[in-house]
Parts: C-alpha cells; sequence; structure tokens
C-alpha cells in the first residue's frame, strides 16, 4: 500500500502527539479475506447483479428480486430460492447476491454446494470419519447467510434427508437467511416432459420448510451457456 506500506496503520501528528488511525487498506483486506471465507467457487468468483445477463423478462424480473433482496437486507423475512432448467443463471445469481452483500455490508456469508454437503454429511457417519456430523453441520448453521447451490442435484437417502432437515430447521428458528438454487421445480411445464419434482429430490418435509424460509423465483429463457458460451467456445476453432 502506498499509503501505510502495508502495515495497515497511518501515523499522525497533532498537537505533538502521535496517534495511529486504520489504513483504507486494512477495511479492504478485512473484506476480501470476508469474501475467501465465504467459499465462493473461483468460476463464480467475479459474477455481480450487474454483469448478470436478463435478456428475457422473466430473468430481468429474477434480477430485479435478487437486487431488492441485496438492498432491502438485513430488513428482510425470507430468503431467495432461484428455481428453473440448467443454465439460466441460477447459480450466477446466488454467488453476486453473496458477494455483494460480504463486501458491502460485512456480511459473514458462506457457499455450499448440495451434493458436496451431502458427501461430507454421509463420510461423517463412517466408522473411520476424521469429522463429527455436529463439525460438519455447525458453520452452515450458524452462517447468516447460507447460499445452498444446486439443490436436489442428488438425490439423499431418508437418513441424509432428516439430518438436512435439522439443518434448515435450525437456520429458520434461529432467523438466518438461506439462498438456495434448483434446477428442480413444483410445477412441470409439459415441454420438460418426465421428470421428477423438486418434493420427488428433497421429501415433503424439506420442500415445505423451504416453503417459510425463501420466496420462490422462477428463471425462465434460453440455456445460456449452450446458446452463449458454446458459440464463443465455438467460434475460437
Amino acid at each position: 500500500c502506498a499509503i501505510c506500506g502495508g502495515v495497515g496503520w497511518v501515523l499522525d501528528s497533532s498537537d505533538g502527539r502521535k496517534q495511529a488511525h486504520p489504513c483504507v487498506c486494512r477495511a479492504a483486506g478485512i473484506a476480501k479475506a470476508r469474501l475467501d471465507a465465504a467459499g465462493i467457487p473461483q468460476r463464480y468468483r467475479d459474477c455481480t447483479l450487474d454483469n448478470f445477463s436478463d435478456n428475457n423478462v422473466s430473468l430481468t424480473k429474477a434480477k430485479a428480486a435478487a437486487r431488492d433482496f441485496v438492498d432491502a437486507y438485513p430488513v428482510v423475512e425470507a430468503g431467495l430460492l432461484l428455481v428453473g432448467p440448467a443454465g439460466r443463471g441460477k447459480t450466477h445469481l446466488a454467488c453476486a447476491i453473496l458477494s455483494e452483500l460480504v463486501t458491502t455490508k460485512g456480511v459473514a456469508g458462506l457457499y455450499v454446494d448440495f451434493s458436496d454437503l451431502l458427501m461430507k454429511i454421509t463420510t461423517s457417519f463412517r466408522p473411520d470419519a476424521d469429522v463429527s456430523k455436529e463439525s460438519v453441520l455447525t458453520p452452515y448453521a450458524d452462517a447468516e447467510l447460507l447460499v445452498l447451490d444446486e439443490l436436489g442435484a442428488s438425490k439423499p437417502h431418508p437418513w441424509v434427508l432428516d439430518v438436512l432437515y435439522s439443518l434448515l430447521n435450525t437456520r429458520y428458528n434461529r432467523k438466518r437467511i438461506t439462498v438456495a438454487t434448483s434446477n428442480f421445480e413444483d410445477e412441470l411445464e409439459p415441454s420438460q416432459g418426465e421428470r421428477e419434482k423438486l418434493e420427488d429430490r428433497i421429501g415433503y418435509r424439506l420442500r415445505s420448510r423451504l416453503y417459510e424460509m425463501c420466496l420462490m423465483v422462477s428463471l425462465r429463457g434460453s440455456d445460456f451457456r449452450k446458446d452463449v458460451l458454446g458459440t464463443r467456445i465455438r467460434s475460437r476453432f
């Protein structure tokens, strides 16, 4: 830092006395450390609400819902459940919400992929496990804001569902806010054919609890990964 030389403090002389006050880089360093601790995947670290591609009415509404949520936080009664087919930008929005709240409002947030969480829970029950179930769940139960990505991507065993319900119920009772994403929905469009609903993937009790914890936001439109990112990749060859 050109101001403090990297020590984080600046010395001022006033009335013959030297006083130290935090350098501006110190706050920036704390914000960066908090963002690193949030566990946002590297691929989504640069996602913001501003660079979200809202090229249709549905995505514009979803972006507006995310912006309203960020602006209102912490005066919010519920989190968000972002649902829709793959490639519509659900993870982008969720990570953008987390990133902005961490950096602008000092929120202690945490990201976790649903399948990774299931693996951690399952591993904690093995006889040779190095960690306990409690040590796995506590960070996610305590986090001020939790982003639970790809909800329902893996279909858990009934006993794992009980553990997940306990986790979300704990957060609900503590009034912790959760933002979740899922490719599975409550009502399927005819064009989607035979496909499981969200309740089929995570069970009735868990879906019921999410009704109380999150406002559902649907994302519709073309597959961004296929139509935009895929075109960019192909154009290089």
